[in-house]
């Protein structure tokens, strides 16, 4: 994972269970007088992953932490984050590989725009593992949204979870 990623993960984490449903689109058939239900295949996990670039759209932190300033217990990690790390975003290729680009903006302006790493899903694609050791749960996987959780093992019972919108 890149330092964008690394950075909210070490902050709040990531991945989940799919949710799919199948919609039924009625089409005209041959004849006028009759519309047939022609009901789209399901998309696979990976397919649903690989298909478009992902960007990070909020990081939670639960139990929250509490504010030395106001102490307000505060959930909410993605208001936190720097413009210039959350402006970047993730593609998934279906061959294992992942790239994370930095976006326009970048915290430091002698760091790579892109960074590559592998992917894969565990036997029963509900964990997404990140170079072959960063393991993440998924929470749900859709045709727009891929939301990532992981309980923090440094800060035992926090679950950080990540939400990621499709571009």
């Amino acid at each position: 994972m890149n330092l964008t990623i690394k950075t909210i993960v070490v902050s709040c984490l990531i991945l989940g269970a799919t949710s799919c449903t199948k919609e039924e689109t009625p089409i005209a058939t041959a004849t006028a007088t009759s519309t047939a239900t022609v009901t789209p295949a399901a998309q696979t996990k990976t397919e649903l992953l690989t298909d478009a670039n992902w960007e990070i759209t909020a990081a939670t932190r639960n139990p929250g932490f509490t504010d030395p300033l106001t102490g307000a217990v505060i959930t909410d990690i993605l208001s936190f984050t720097p413009a210039c790390e959350k402006d970047g975003f993730t593609l998934f290729n279906t061959n294992g590989n992942y790239t994370e680009d930095e976006g326009a903006l970048k915290c430091d302006p002698l760091d790579p725009q892109t960074t590559t790493g592998t992917w894969a899903f565990d036997s029963t694609e509900e964990i997404l593992i990140f170079d072959g050791t960063d393991s993440v749960d998924i929470q749900l996987l859709s045709a727009t949204t891929l939301i990532l959780s992981e309980t923090e093992s440094i800060l035992p019972d926090t679950t950080f979870t990540i939400t990621y919108t499709k571009q």
